[in-house]
């Protein structure tokens, strides 16, 4: 009897030497995708142009001050569009510019996608500008698929001022001081764009 006894400690003792002592635990694991519309202007925050020679006068500008134009990129994880607007450009006293004499064209700046293929836009050349409007108004628009990062969307707005190209104001420059629409001076505003899905 001692002998079956000692038989199954044994029998015991092996069978749980093979067992450890575990703990369990669950660890619960949540990804969470938000939409992303992010606009970055990386050039030209800031326009000017210097009206002071008589062909400046009568036929516009169709560079800003140093050729200058305003290089963005979008980072967007859903088709987009960008609109443009400004009020009209003040003097800060009683001269008030109609934002129409300014006019915006969209180029294609080095990006994976392109002007007329996954981005679409109607004002794509100099001579046939948007003329800056006071409401918002879309000026780059989704074609086959513009959804991407910074290196597909890359593009280049550019600027001319008091070409009376349509549909800008049809008047110079000279002219509008001349009759009075508003006198010399330095004229601001702001331009606002703005990044939304499409």
């Amino acid at each position: 009897m001692k002998k079956l006894i000692i038989l199954f400690v044994a029998i015991f003792t092996f069978a749980t030497m093979g067992l450890k002592a575990q703990e369990i635990e669950n660890v619960a694991l949540t990804v969470i995708l938000t939409d992303v519309f992010d606009l970055n202007v990386t050039a030209g925050a800031a326009i000017t142009f210097t009206f002071d020679t008589p062909a400046e006068w009568n036929t516009g500008m169709v560079a800003p001050d140093g050729g200058t134009t305003t290089d963005v990129t979008i980072d967007a994880t859903q088709d987009w569009e960008l609109t443009i607007h400004s009020p009209d450009l003040s003097d800060g006293a009683a001269g008030v510019m109609p934002a129409g004499n300014v006019g915006v064209y969209c180029t294609d700046n080095g990006g994976n996608y392109t002007i007329g293929a996954e981005v679409a836009c109607a004002y794509i050349a100099v001579g046939s500008p948007l003329a800056l409007p006071n409401a918002a108004t879309v000026l780059l628009d989704v074609g086959t698929g513009n959804a991407g990062d910074a290196t597909d969307n890359m593009f280049a707005i550019n600027w001319e001022c008091g070409t009376m190209n349509a549909p800008m104001n049809g008047t110079s420059m000279l002219q509008h001081v001349a009759q009075g629409d508003f006198p010399t001076g330095t004229y601001t505003s702001t331009v606002v764009l703005t990044l939304q899905a499409n």
